[in-house]
């Protein structure tokens, strides 16, 4: 998957700045927040930040709610999997395909962080930073790295990822552009990983067990993000899924639908914030 160009100081993808702005609109617009992200404007750039800041609402239209509500549950997931490990202990977080995700500023100064993407984003991300007089910590490092071709363990183990100690693994928004065959093997490369380690990442659905109304929404967004130049390249059986992860080792093995995600993350609320079923589904897997 080739970096896109830069167009007036945002990269070409729109996957990774939707959901930016997402978690970015959530801060203003949800109540109860899931959410605390106090870097979300930080990290759009000053104009960008000003213009969600005047006009929050033109990210409002239903469907960008009920997408809003996915991003910042996935978000959420995520953080609670990294606390809670590294609350036992865990001193490794690794995100793959970080786009624009402020993660990194949540982890203690104590627990190294390495995220990867293509180059060409992170300069993006680090130049926002930069604009907002912003300080990388010292405990995390940006690599620039095409997933579709990096050798995980030796790229990661040069910026000082252990694959003896357990490792939390981030993976979200990244597997729908990535090869079948890609995402494969990465979740083989990740199981090499110390017992305990884990691993969150979100997948597309194959189109034959998606309702009439999923499938629309699925072509909406296809086409939407394939016309930005990111073209969606896998889809799963989830029950293929399940089963090709725990035939790596891996085990305590999840796949979270909306009706499931709803339950944890959204009862009960007062705006009504609710993610639908749209051809994505959540996994979680510890290694064995």
């Amino acid at each position: 998957m080739n970096p896109q160009p830069l167009l007036d100081g945002i990269p070409r993808r729109r996957s990774a700045l939707t959901m930016a702005l997402a978690r970015a609109v959530h801060q203003l617009l949800d109540e109860p927040t899931l959410l605390q992200d106090t870097h979300a404007f930080d990290i759009l750039g000053s104009n960008l930040a000003r213009q969600t800041l005047v006009d929050p609402y033109v990210h409002n239209a239903p469907m960008l709610r009920t997408m809003r509500a996915a991003v910042v549950a996935r978000t959420r997931l995520v953080e609670d999997r990294v606390f809670r490990a590294i609350g036992t202990g865990v001193s490794q977080v690794v995100i793959l395909g970080a786009g624009l995700d402020t993660l990194f500023f949540r982890i203690p100064d104590n627990v190294r962080c390495v995220e990867l993407d293509q180059a060409q984003t992170q300069q993006w991300k680090l130049d926002r930073l930069k604009e907002s007089g912003i300080s990388v910590p010292s405990n995390v490092v940006f690599v620039a790295a095409d997933l579709a071709e990096a050798p995980l363990m030796e790229l990661l183990g040069n910026h000082g990822i252990d694959p003896k100690l357990p490792t939390i693994f981030s993976c979200l928004g990244v597997l729908p552009y990535l090869e079948t065959s890609v995402v494969s093997a990465i979740i083989r490369q990740v199981s090499l990983y110390s017992s305990q380690s884990e691993i969150v990442f979100d997948a597309r659905i194959s189109r034959e067990f998606l309702s009439p109304v999923e499938q629309w929404m699925e072509d909406m967004a296809a086409r939407s993000f394939a016309a930005a130049g990111e073209p969606w390249l896998s889809a799963f059986d989830p029950a293929q899924l399940m089963e090709m992860l725990l035939c790596n080792g891996f085990c305590d093995v999840e796949c979270m639908d909306a009706e499931a995600i709803n339950a944890r993350y959204f009862m009960r609320r007062r705006d009504g914030l609710q993610a639908v079923d749209g051809g994505l589904r959540l996994f979680t897997a510890t290694v064995g």
